[in-house]
């Protein structure tokens, strides 16, 4: 009877009442986005019309024209009860699928690595980022303390960037990567780099003092809400010399060999992105 009561008003509709399907689809954002306002820190909370701005802009709605769709399905009990029962089910299959995908991520243990050139990379070797800043435009990663650290080590930050739509907007998207080193001393040392399409990438950081920690960022800025990109093969390496033209000496070997290797992946890794992309998308 209630579906009868809300097919036979459904064109009695205003324009601004958004369909039942699609209202489901915003309320999940919506209430995403609330729950990560509400726990800003307070000298972040000035961020909390960013969340709701994103929403608004990806559904192509207005906070009025859902505060209208609620009163309306208000009138009708049981027809907004069941959008809220299938947001629970959203809610619960999200939570399942986000502790399944967390089950098979293997993270290599923070060791000491010695040799004249390791790789000290521990984590993800596929990672994805899109615009949604309730989903992950920004990725972080931070590198253990290895007493095998000494002075003059050279730490490069490497990989390839994907970028699902290649049309370059170089004032409207780009890919921020800032690699920062903080030493024994509490010297800091940082590099930035910007990508504004597909490419290889390198960032790299060289001091006299010993190194005490790394920490590297990568923030997707885009007017576009469905951007999307990928980061293929991410390296961390730590080259040791006596002095610089020891180091660029070592590197230069090392990199020829790991060009030699990631040419031979390069084509694999980005067949397997791809058909992942178009799995998610026709999800």
């Amino acid at each position: 009877m209630a579906l009868l009561v809300l097919s036979a008003c459904s064109d009695k509709r205003g324009g601004e009442i958004i369909p039942s399907a699609k209202l489901e689809a915003v309320l999940y954002d919506y209430h995403l986005a609330q729950v990560i306002v509400n726990d800003l820190p307070s000298n972040q909370r000035y961020k909390k019309d960013l969340y709701f701005d994103y929403v608004y802009e990806k559904h192509g709605v207005t906070k009025a024209e859902i505060d209208s769709s609620l009163v309306y399905y208000a009138r009708y009990p049981e027809g907004l009860s069941e959008i809220y029962d299938n947001l629970s089910k959203r809610v619960e299959l999200a939570l399942q699928r986000m502790a399944d995908e967390d089950k098979p991520i293997k993270v290599r243990e923070a060791v000491a690595v010695v040799g004249d050139s390791a790789d000290l990379w521990y984590d993800i070797n596929f990672i994805e980022m899109n615009i949604s800043p309730l989903r992950g435009n920004r990725y972080t990663f931070t590198v253990p303390t290895d007493t095998n650290f000494k002075a003059l080590d050279r730490i490069v930050w490497s990989g390839e960037v994907l970028f699902l739509d290649d049309k370059v907007d170089s004032l409207h998207k780009y890919l921020h990567l800032n690699l920062r080193v903080v030493y024994m001393n509490d010297s800091i040392a940082s590099a930035d780099t910007l990508l504004c399409a597909s490419g290889a990438f390198s960032v790299e950081v060289c001091d006299s003092a010993v190194v005490k920690s790394i920490d590297g960022t990568a923030y997707l800025k885009s007017d576009n809400v469905n951007e999307r990109l990928l980061i293929l093969s991410p390296s961390l390496m730590r080259y040791r010399g006596r002095d610089r033209d020891e180091a660029k000496l070592y590197t230069a070997v090392d990199t020829m060999l790991m060009q030699q290797q990631v040419e031979l992946m390069n084509e694999s890794k980005r067949k397997k992105a791809n058909k992942l992309m178009l799995n998610a998308d026709h999800d």
